[in-house]
């Protein structure tokens, strides 16, 4: 979907009201998960401690999913910075470095992005709907988590961070459809998707994009989506800008199909990225 638009009089109003919607409703007991239907295919390695795989689990859900091992000494997390927004992921200048590199925040016209946003420790200026935009944050060692309250400032901790709407799973409960419904546009409606989330032991990273608007694949909505990923054992996982800002670029390549209505990629405010660490710097520790 676009990213946030500044928009003025009752429209604004309007947002405010669908932001609100998304707030985070109070935990309640674990849901059971439908069936997992088994991964069209095997995890495939892109580089020691970072998995590729396809999954299409009901008809029409095409899934491109990434897992990283946090605790890889190879690899490290990146979120591109401010100097970068305004294009597409391929054209960023980091993008050529990357092993794979996943479209991030909500953003409005001017390409600020939504809720506390951290690259490399550089905080970026003018957060949108901060106290509705759960979000990963990482510290320069890899130790990351999901933060579904967010603070009134982001931790000198925090290395990297990327917000998204709403919440997927928290604490092992997966959303339902009820939950859909305080955001239907957003939430009960299939669209192309992107999600990140972690294990229960914050060791791995999962990276999600969901197809969708095109003939046959319409995308997906989040409640099956988030119980899903709570079967392959996702614990915790907030929803990212999705629509027409999904894509995922592997080794260069762009492995999900882009919307019917938009074939061109589209600029973003950011980037995730999984890139080599340097020879030099030091392995994550633990």
């Amino acid at each position: 979907m676009k990213g946030l638009r500044a928009l003025p009089g009752a429209a604004s109003a309007a947002l405010a009201l669908l932001l609100g919607a998304c707030a985070l409703p109070p935990a309640g007991p674990p849901v059971v998960p439908p069936a997992a239907v088994p991964a069209a295919a095997a995890w495939a390695r892109i580089a020691p401690g970072l998995e590729y795989r396809r999954a299409q689990p009901w008809p029409g859900a095409e899934l491109h999913l990434l897992r990283l091992d946090l605790q890889a000494p190879g690899l490290r997390l990146a979120l591109s910075t401010p100097s970068e927004r305004g294009q597409t992921l391929d054209a960023m200048p980091g993008a050529a470095a990357a092993l794979a590199v996943v479209n991030a925040s909500f953003f409005d016209r001017q390409f600020d992005a939504r809720g506390w946003t951290v690259s490399e420790g550089e905080v970026w200026p003018r957060p949108l709907a901060v106290a509705t935009s759960p979000l990963l944050a990482c510290t320069r060692e890899q130790r990351c988590e999901i933060v579904f309250e967010p603070p009134a400032a982001p931790p000198p901790a925090w290395f990297n961070a990327v917000a998204g709407t709403p919440w997927l799973v928290r604490a092992g409960r997966a959303r339902v459809p009820a939950d859909d419904q305080r955001c239907p546009g957003l939430c009960a409606r299939e669209h192309p998707r992107t999600v990140v989330g972690l294990d229960a032991a914050r060791r791995h990273l999962w990276i999600l994009v969901a197809e969708g608007r095109r003939p046959g694949v319409p995308g997906v909505v989040l409640a099956p989506l988030a119980q899903w990923l709570q079967a392959q054992g996702v614990f915790d996982a907030v929803n990212l800008d999705g629509g027409g800002s999904s894509a995922l670029f592997v080794q260069g390549r762009s492995l999900a199909a882009r919307p019917a209505n938009e074939p061109a990629q589209r600029a973003v405010a950011n980037a995730l990225r999984i890139v080599p660490r340097p020879a030099a710097d030091t392995a994550p520790a633990r």
